[in-house]
């Protein structure tokens, strides 16, 4: 590390300090949090969170007064349908991989938090992706099932007709195998092209998650609802704090 890249690590820090002293940086920024998971266990890459490290994430938003609600809790709220708990917040996975069933979801149910669920409903009863008799276990638990298409692909990179196909397959899969499944989508990987949101709509959702990073607020596009990533942690626990109170921070510096 050369001195300029020490001087300014060294300055972040200070100015980390400084903030998170005063109490600003780790009170609730302005709007709803929502994070974004796909693998809970031990794994090679980045998408895998431990499960004692999901854990401990909860504990410290619920000790941290967080609640956990769903989505279409969120969606309520944020059109003024519903009134939100004083903090909430919003903890989805992508792609519905087995270890959702196996590892978060007793993880969330221990810790008496909510999750939803986006599955590629393509892959269902496929080796390594949930099970319908799993997923609708989740549901019977307080969890939330929304759709992440049939086959995952890019959506900008599919046409019109095959784009609302996937769309509307994925929601009547699910509505055909799963009673209390939610009109909820989340788009692979994070797609938010102008005809995927005008798509939503006609088929029969009434709310989308994307992956631009942010937080969310009333009056808000709801087929666009801002997420934050959780990656493997190398840190601890501080590793997950720092990226709440980035996103706190950015929530406020937007207003």
């Amino acid at each position: 590390m050369n001195r300029r890249t020490r001087w300014v690590v060294m300055a972040a820090v200070v100015v980390l300090a400084a903030v998170v002293a005063t109490g600003w940086l780790g009170s609730p920024g302005e709007g709803i949090p929502v994070l974004t998971y796909h693998h809970v266990g031990d794994g090679p890459d980045w998408l895998y969170v431990r499960p004692v490290d999901f854990e401990r994430q909860l504990v410290y938003l619920r000790d941290n007064g967080y609640t956990a609600i769903s989505v279409m809790e969120l969606a309520r709220g944020l059109s003024g349908q519903a009134t939100l708990p004083q903090r909430p917040v919003v903890i989805t996975f992508d792609d519905g991989y087995e270890d959702n069933y196996t590892a978060a979801f007793p993880i969330l149910m221990r810790q008496r938090m909510r999750g939803t669920f986006f599955v590629v409903t393509g892959k269902m009863e496929q080796p390594g992706y949930l099970k319908w008799r799993q997923a609708g276990e989740m549901i019977g638990g307080g969890m939330e099932i929304g759709s992440h298409t049939v086959h995952h692909y890019t959506l900008n990179e599919i046409n019109l007709k095959e784009l609302e196909r996937e769309l509307l397959a994925s929601r009547i899969m699910l509505e055909n195998n799963l009673q209390g499944s939610a009109p909820i989508f989340a788009n692979p990987f994070g797609e938010t092209a102008p005809a995927v949101v005008e798509l939503l709509g006609r088929t029969g959702y009434q709310a989308a998650c994307s992956s631009v990073v942010g937080l969310n607020r009333s009056g808000e596009n709801l087929y666009m609802i801002r997420r934050l990533s959780v990656p493997a942690s190398r840190f601890g626990l501080w590793e997950f704090r720092a990226r709440l109170w980035w996103l706190n921070l950015k929530g406020r510096l937007e207003v």
